[in-house]
C-alpha cells in the first residue's frame, strides 16, 4: 500500500458534519468553533495533516467527495 496523508484546509470548513458521519474514526466536531477537527492532525500553516491508515483510506475518500467545500484531500505517494 502506498503511504497516504489526510489533509484538511480547515479555515474553509463550514461545519456540515459530512466527514464526521462518514469517517468518525478520523473526524470530530469542534463544538466551540463549529468546524471539524482532524483527529491526530498536525497544523502546518493553513492545513492540518496526518498519516492515513490503509483501513481508513476508502472512508476518507468518501468524506472528501462529500465535503461541500472540497477542503479534504487524500494524497498518496509510492
Amino acid at each position: 500500500m502506498k503511504k497516504c496523508k489526510l489533509i484538511q484546509f480547515r479555515k474553509d470548513c463550514i461545519g456540515c458534519h459530512a466527514c464526521v458521519l462518514i469517517a468518525p474514526q478520523n473526524w470530530q466536531m469542534n463544538n466551540e468553533e463549529g468546524k471539524s477537527d482532524l483527529i491526530g492532525g498536525v497544523t502546518k500553516g493553513d492545513t492540518v495533516v496526518t498519516d492515513l491508515l490503509e483501513i481508513d483510506y476508502y472512508d476518507n475518500l468518501k468524506a472528501a467527495e462529500a465535503c461541500p467545500m472540497n477542503i479534504i484531500k487524500v494524497v498518496c505517494s509510492d
